[in-house]
Parts: C-alpha cells; structure tokens; sequence
C-alpha cells in the first residue's frame, strides 16, 4: 500500500467516477479502484434519509452479491455497526476498531467475513450543509489483518477520494431518476425554494401572482408525485437530493 505510484494508479480510476454514465460503468471504476488499492472486494452503500418513511439505499457491490442478498433479507440496516459508525464520523477507520455491541452485530460482522471481509476499512462519506446524505465504502481483504499494518495512513487518503466520489455520483443518480419519475417541473422547484425559506401560502401567492388556493393545489399535486404527506416533506426531500 506504501509502494512507490501507489496513490497515483488507484486515483487514476476514481477520477473517471463522475463521468459514469449509469451504475453498470460506475461499479466497472469501483472494481479496479478498490483493486489498485488493494482491496479483494467493495461495497459501496449511498443512504438518504429525508424522514422515516423517505429511506434510501443504494449499492455497488464489488463483492460476492449473496452477502447483499442476505443483509436485506435480515434488514440489518438499524443495526450494522458499519454504517452507524458512518452516519456519525467521517474518519476512515479499520473495522476491527468498531466497537461491536450486540450479538446481531457479531452476527452482521462475521457475515462480511465470510464474503470477503475478514480485514475491512469502513469510508464514510459525509454531506455537508446538515444534510442527512451519507455515504459508506467498506474495502475487504480475505487475509486476515491485512489493513492492519503500516500502509492504513496512504490507504485513507484515497480511500476516502473513491468513497466521496461515489457518494455524489450517486446522489446526481438518485436526482435524476426522481425528476423523471415525478416529472418535476421548473414551476415545482420555484414552490419548493419558497417553502423551504418558509414563506406563508400567502406570500407565496403574492410572489408567484396568482391565489392562496391555486398554491395549495399545486403543493398538493406535488406532494402526490414526490409521495410525500405534506409540503415541508416535500421541501425536506428535494433540499436532500439535491433539487433546490
């Protein structure tokens, strides 16, 4: 990890993230990334949660897909030890130095063991501006103690660019497929601006020139297709994807 053109080869990958034209090409630059880095397998998980009925997670597995299939199954996501220790610190850490609290949590553990993460360094990659994006890469080695030596300093530096870099790729996907799919119009994004600043219905009326009512049908409308119950939520979550 310490060798001569280290950081140069694994950033060679990472730097082509953004560019990715759709998950398939995004996973391909995440496979030979976390390979230069020295890592026999990754996963990479992108959550956003605007409130507890807007939860989402999103996966590139660079890894055996079976260990995926049986997190979901189990719906470990509450209490993986890896992604809690994510949404609150931004330090890269080895996952030996996570304090495991419970008997589903060395459950959850030595199941990344058994697909490719006996040694493993967990990646947070935090959002900035209180938003509540974050995003986890977890590098694995199938021998035992790998990260653990002398290397772990230069393995943070660009394990930290790749899981950065993937995080706002995916953040960029997710927005695009909720404009799609809702078919958010400029007019929706000028309503959501105005009531994440916390304008009445009135003044919001007053800027837009038409009635209180005609603003109410259209948060409504809104709300439907961004299945939200209210107009705050709303705002909440296209502040989180990044819409406004």
């Amino acid at each position: 990890m310490a060798a001569p053109g280290y950081a140069a080869r694994a950033s060679e990958a990472i730097q082509r993230i953004p560019g990715a034209a759709d998950p398939f090409e995004a996973l391909s630059l995440l496979e030979q990334s976390s390979r230069r880095i020295g890592a026999d397998a990754a996963a990479f998980v992108s959550f956003i949660r605007n409130d507890p009925s807007h939860e989402s997670f999103r996966f590139l597995l660079a890894c055996d897909p079976v260990w995926c299939l049986e997190y979901e199954q189990r719906a470990w996501y509450a209490n993986d030890p890896w992604l809690q220790y994510a949404l609150g610190r931004s330090e890269p850490v080895r996952a030996s130095e996570i304090v495991v609290e419970s008997g589903q949590q060395r459950a959850l553990v030595e199941l990344s063991r058994r697909f490719g993460f006996r040694s493993a360094v967990v990646v947070p990659a935090p959002s900035s501006g209180g938003h509540s994006r974050v995003g986890v890469l977890c590098l694995g080695s199938d021998i035992e103690g790998y990260f653990e030596g002398d290397g772990f300093t230069a393995l943070k530096v660009v394990a930290r660019s790749l899981a950065m870099e993937l995080h706002e790729w995916w953040v960029g996907q997710v927005k695009r497929e909720l404009v799609s799919r809702a078919q958010i119009s400029d007019e929706d994004l000028v309503l959501l601006r105005q009531e994440r600043q916390g304008h009445s219905t009135k003044q919001i009326a007053a800027e837009l020139e038409t009635t209180p009512n005609s603003v109410n049908s259209r948060f409504q409308r809104l709300n439907e297709k961004l299945g939200v119950p209210n107009r705050k939520a709303a705002a909440r979550l296209a502040t989180e994807y990044g819409l406004i």
